[in-house]
């Protein structure tokens, strides 16, 4: 019988304060990245001529559905942040409820974990924007140049 492999992670648990800071943060960077999606969708909108002239429609459109995409995650990230926020007194009540502060400190890193892929896939989306567009302006820079 062949013993299997078994990777450990040690895991340090936060103090509730800790965890109300992160949760607080989270909220903060996705209050941010509201507005953020509010400027990225006016300015691939502005830019949506542009964009046509350039040859890059499909690229703004599937730009436009992942953002909206991303978007509808933000709004339930949101929700269950603040949902977790306002659980946090679970653990500051004194009582021992073992089962509940297990169950909270467990959301807290699927949060976390959460927030993290969130963020990466809008940071990578957001590159892709500034991207397209910037291809998109130069290409029209470029044909007004040369009609000139």
């Amino acid at each position: 019988m062949e013993a299997k492999d078994q990777k450990f992670s040690y895991m340090e648990w936060k103090s509730p304060e800790e965890m109300h800071i992160s949760c607080l943060q989270w909220l903060s960077e996705i209050h941010f990245i509201e507005d953020e999606h509010i400027f990225l969708e006016d300015m691939l909108r502005e830019y949506t001529l542009p964009v046509l002239e350039a040859h890059f429609y499909e690229k703004a459109r599937n730009l436009i559905t992942e953002l909206s995409t991303l978007d509808k995650r933000r709004a339930d990230l949101k929700t269950r942040l603040l949902r977790h926020r306002n659980r946090l007194e679970i653990m500051v009540d004194g009582k021992d409820q073992l089962e509940e502060e297990t169950e909270y400190k467990d959301e807290h890193r699927r949060l976390k974990n959460e927030m993290g892929h969130f963020n990466q896939k809008y940071r990578n989306l957001k590159q892709e924007i500034f991207l397209t567009v910037s291809k998109a302006l130069k290409d029209q820079k470029q044909k007004r140049l040369l009609s000139d």
